[in-house]
């Protein structure tokens, strides 16, 4: 039996002759799953188990039906939005990810990003390099005593709680299942931490209550100048209010390591996807281009979790859970039964 990863690269590699080489054969994909074609497939229609990563969007029937003895998806993250799980479900195809692998990697790029925007960095940087500097341009805010509103006290979240009260800041907190050693930070609902917070971070998985959870409504009763910050999910913001939002200067400015239909910007291959022909894809990605117009705006290409340590850490829990399946049992499954 091989095993098939795709969105592959030298470190996967590596981890792989680590974990499996006495276990099964695998094969390696640079591309992800999605834009493979039929025919480098059919060699591997036997394949029980293929291990995916984020880029590989929309992961359905289309796609796995080239698989017919699929039974195991193993994501190499946390968040599996990516996947159908109803139609795995269906077929009977578990999918494992990754619970825990980056709290303080995330948690610390949320804060560079807060960082640039405070103290206008990366401009500054850029005007420093092209002899253009005008020190006015730079005037920024401190972090300590403002209020940072947490949505999400998971462990990214508890992580950027730590951060925030070590900057000397405010902390509310929102979560929909409350965590008890946080109960005096928690607001009585997502309307009240709106209503205080000087910047409001998003550590909340993509889920059909949470899309667009900052909308137009969201953003009209949030403090004027409010900071918004996501290395969660694009999805969670819908990204023409914020625009519109950003725009008249109800939000003074957005770190973005996340996009809505982030795709057609961070990977070429998108450009020959049938997503094309969506309207709403198109006009989400003519809407990023746009916000990446604004100077209070930093975008990045979804790298909150890329670091050494933590990319180890998410190859170390992958080939563990392929190993346990490999040995009769699913570990980190979310596939509800």
């Amino acid at each position: 039996m091989t095993i098939l990863f795709f969105d592959s690269d030298a470190r996967l590699k590596q981890h792989a002759k680590k974990y499996l080489q006495n276990e099964s054969d695998f094969e390696f994909f640079n591309t992800s799953l999605n834009t493979i074609s039929k025919a480098k497939l059919e060699p591997y229609a036997d394949t029980e188990i293929i291990s995916v990563f984020i880029h590989s969007e929309a992961l359905s029937n289309k796609k796995l039906d080239l698989l017919p003895n699929l039974k195991l998806i193993a994501t190499r993250s946390t968040g599996f939005n990516h996947i159908d799980l109803d139609y795995c479900k269906q077929r009977g195809i578990d999918v494992v990810n990754v619970p825990r692998y980056g709290e303080v990697t995330v948690a610390e790029f949320t804060f560079g990003l807060l960082l640039d925007l405070a103290r206008k960095i990366i401009r500054a940087e850029s005007d420093m390099k092209h002899n253009r500097v005008d020190v006015s341009n730079y005037m920024g805010f401190d972090l300590a005593g403002k209020t940072i509103g947490v949505i999400g006290t998971g462990s990214i979240g508890q992580h950027v709680i730590k951060l925030a009260q070590g900057f000397g800041m405010h902390v509310i907190a929102y979560d929909l299942y409350p965590k008890p050693e946080y109960k005096k930070l928690y607001a009585k609902n997502l309307d009240s931490l709106f209503r205080k917070s000087d910047i409001i971070s998003l550590h909340v998985p993509s889920t059909p209550e949470n899309i667009h959870m900052l909308d137009q409504k969201a953003f009209s009763i949030m403090k004027k100048g409010v900071i918004i910050i996501n290395t969660a999910r694009g999805d969670l913001i819908d990204t023409q209010a914020l625009y519109q939002a950003l725009r008249v200067g109800q939000v003074g400015g957005a770190g973005l390591d996340v996009l809505e239909n982030e795709d057609i910007l961070v990977h070429d291959e998108i450009m020959t996807s049938s997503r094309l022909k969506d309207n709403e894809f198109l006009l989400d990605s003519a809407m990023n281009l746009k916000l990446m117009q604004f100077d209070n705006v930093i975008c990045t290409p979804h790298i909150a979790f890329n670091t050494k340590d933590a990319i180890d850490r998410i190859n170390d829990t992958t080939f563990e859970n392929i190993k346990n399946f490999l040995k009769g049992k699913i570990v980190n499954s979310v596939i509800r039964k």
